[in-house]
């Protein structure tokens, strides 16, 4: 079924979103021979293609990449995937089950009628039994309201926009927030010769290598 052939039809299982965990609800009911699509109003890993920094990388070691039916097979399974990589691990997972997946499709609305549920979209209208919505629970940047109180001069960024230390002006930098995205990116400004100041929150933290492991 193409992307121009989903308006109007009805489909007994419609999943919103195609990151780890609408992927792996694919896999299971391709396995049962259930029929569904998957729509995802970008690509497979776009907020690992944009919306992390160049210098990424996973915070778990790679043999923890376990999704069904796709363990990691890399040669480094104490390392940590970066950006790159973790975007070819989910490319090769797509391939190799070929899910009915529909790129460039945004979900705007569902409407419950009975035990029917109309999937409302930018490219038409289908219906469905039932919905698994696998949209994520960090859509939306979250900045501290004091924010809006800081000099005009001070350039502000949130970790979803940071690229790398070129991509900020010179000087000293403070990074706010002490989990995996604070003190990675602290990391990376200081790698490159910046002064950083870090601002410790309550985040736990473990360390990433224990006796050489």
């Amino acid at each position: 079924m193409t992307t121009a052939e989903l308006a109007g039809r009805h489909v007994p299982v419609v999943i919103i979103g195609a990151g780890q965990a609408g992927l792996s609800a694919s896999w299971h009911l391709t396995q049962r021979g259930v029929e569904h699509v998957v729509l995802d109003r970008h690509q497979v890993a776009h907020e690992w293609r944009a919306s992390r920094w160049d210098s990424f990388c996973l915070v778990t070691p790679n043999w923890q990449c376990q999704l069904p039916g796709w363990p990691y097979s890399g040669d480094n399974p104490d390392g940590f995937m970066v950006k790159d990589e973790i975007v070819a691990y989910f490319e090769g997972y797509v391939a190799s089950f070929g899910p009915p997946l529909h790129e460039g499709v945004a979900v705007t609305r569902l409407t419950r009628d009975g035990d029917v549920v109309t999937v409302a979209t930018d490219q038409g209208s289908l219906t469905t039994d039932h919905v698994v919505v696998a949209t994520g629970g960090y859509q939306v940047p979250i900045v501290p309201g004091y924010a809006v109180d800081l000099p005009n001069g001070i350039e502000q960024v949130h970790s979803h926009d940071y690229k790398s230390p070129e991509s900020l002006p010179p000087g000293e930098v403070l990074v706010v927030g002490s989990g995996q995205s604070g003190a990675q990116i602290a990391e990376d400004l200081h790698l490159a010769g910046r002064t950083v100041h870090l601002c410790l929150g309550d985040a736990p933290r473990v360390a990433r290598f224990y006796r050489g492991r």
